[in-house]
């Protein structure tokens, strides 16, 4: 995976632009956007996939570099995630959190 793949698309930079009092979206990949990400994740339906974006915080190491971070997430079946910084952040901060763990000791 290259830090070019997790880049957000023109229409999620347009997204945020337009929402500035949002710090998080979820949407389904356009395509076979990534397609390879997904790949990583194990067996799974193409139905399920979902990228979580996250407009990285003022202050944040990775800001500079990454001021969006791209993240590629798969849904339960029968899952409805809504599209709400309340529901998506704490999603966000957990997968992160797991990151850094699985960083740490080196898996």
């Amino acid at each position: 995976m290259s830090a070019e793949d997790l880049r957000p698309s023109k229409e999620d930079l347009q997204f945020f632009a337009g929402h500035k009092d949002r710090q998080a979206r979820i949407r389904k990949p356009d395509g076979k956007e990534n397609i390879g990400e997904f790949w990583s994740l194990g067996p799974h339906e193409s139905s399920r996939r979902r990228f979580l974006l996250w407009r990285v915080p003022d202050g944040h190491p990775m800001k500079m570099m990454y001021p969006f971070l791209k993240i590629p997430f798969l849904a339960f079946a029968d899952e409805t995630i809504e599209d709400d910084d309340k529901v998506l952040l704490p999603m966000i901060h957990s997968i992160m959190e797991d990151a850094r763990k699985n960083m740490r000791h080196g898996r």
